[in-house]
């Protein structure tokens, strides 16, 4: 479950290299389904909950999301 004041590590994308191990701040919720978080510089962000790594799901490292390369 995501939590307000909580820090999470954004989920990868398969096919894709990932080099951010950034943590970001859950500051509040959007609705049902989208948190703005913060992250250690005070930047802000918008993501769906989805794209969190779920401390009680750790092993959930890697989005549903799949991306198609057009060339």
């Amino acid at each position: 479950m995501i939590e307000t004041g909580k820090k999470y590590k954004l989920k990868k994308i398969r096919g894709f290299e990932n080099s951010d191990n950034e943590y970001y701040k859950v500051i509040g919720f959007y609705n049902f389904d989208t948190v703005i978080c913060k992250n250690t510089c005070g930047e802000r962000f918008v993501f769906m909950k989805e794209f969190l790594i779920d401390q009680q799901k750790p092993d959930e490292i890697y989005s549903d999301l799949i991306l198609e390369r057009k060339e």
